[in-house]
């Protein structure tokens, strides 16, 4: 007997992938291969960007079995969340590899620019493109290419961490007034962090987060202006960014809307420093069924806001 299934339409929604349905043919050709490392970076760019989408696939089991459970739903709890961790990981894997692979098809065309390809390729070229040290250089690549992933990664390790990082340890939290506050924190290699709060009366609230390197110089400077406000039954919350020069990076305006204490809508909408919206994400929930809808929307290749993925998350259902 087939097991009854509640959520047969929101599984057919949330499963429903046209985008996989393929692309158009790539020409690998040495003539090709600056068009064909292109089309990789674009997949490179699609796979990281629909990995943010998986986030709910970690999430919901926890919302789903809180507080006491039995052991068997705590065990599905938990399968649950490790294939969603092991899903991510795989998909930023193959985006890395997707990636490199364009790489070296891009490092491969540089390497002869508009000559003859065919007639000059060697495996030897391939082989530095791929990252083989013990390869010679090919003679037509220019100056400024070179770096392989592995270097790339290196120095990326080099940097210090970010922000919001967990490797920061927190050595200080200094009051330097009723409204204002210090708080420092160093970093896994000499680094320093400097995180000055602002938090007026009835007003916006501003922090400005500092990074310094081992060498005591300014790696980045941000900072951020958050205020909040109610109008009718919405809360509307704006987030600004600041670069270390002034000048507005982005913001970020989030709405919710209560019906009673109930919430029952809310919508984030992310715009770059010129004010164009760079992503939305609208969440409606019925406040009779509380069946719930997630529409996430970005920009086309023609800066067009278009649906990019809708997670449909069906009624709450009471346990046996």
């Amino acid at each position: 007997m087939a097991a009854d299934n509640p959520y047969a339409e929101q599984t057919a929604k949330n499963t429903s992938v046209p985008w996989l349905g393929g692309g158009p043919a790539v020409d690998v050709d040495l003539d090709g291969l600056r068009a064909y490392a292109a089309s990789l970076a674009n997949q490179q760019a699609d796979i990281a960007s629909r990995g943010v989408y998986l986030q709910p696939l970690g999430e919901i089991p926890g919302q789903a079995f809180t507080g006491e459970v039995l052991g068997e739903a705590d065990a599905v709890r938990a399968r649950l969340v490790a294939n969603a961790g092991e899903l991510t990981v795989y998909l930023q894997k193959l985006a890395e590899s997707v990636g490199n692979i364009g790489n070296a098809a891009r490092t491969v065309a540089d390497s002869y620019g508009s000559g003859d390809a065919i007639g000059a390729a060697s495996l030897n070229d391939v082989l530095f493109a791929y990252g083989d040290a013990g390869v010679p250089r090919p003679d037509g690549l220019p100056t400024g290419v070179g770096a392989t992933f592995r270097d790339q990664q290196s120095a990326l390790a080099a940097l210090p961490p970010a922000a919001d990082s967990r490797d920061w340890t927190v050595t200080a939290n200094v009051p330097l007034s009723a409204y204002q506050t210090m708080q420092t924190a160093t970093g896994p290699n000499g680094e320093r962090r400097e995180v000055m709060t602002f938090t007026p009366p009835g007003g916006a609230t501003t922090v400005t987060t500092t990074i310094f390197g081992s060498d005591g110089e300014t790696v980045s400077s941000v900072t951020t202006r958050t205020s909040t406000r109610v109008t009718g039954g919405t809360e509307i919350t704006v987030q600004e960014n600041f670069g270390a020069d002034g000048k507005p990076t982005g913001t970020t305006e989030t709405r919710t809307e209560f019906d009673g204490d109930k919430v029952v809508g809310q919508s984030t909408e992310v715009r770059d420093g010129a004010g164009e919206t760079v992503h939305r994400t609208v969440e409606s929930t019925d406040p009779e069924s509380r069946e719930q809808v997630q529409v996430v929307s970005e920009p086309n290749e023609k800066g067009e806001l278009v649906e990019k993925n809708r997670i449909v998350t069906g009624i709450a259902t009471n346990g046996g």
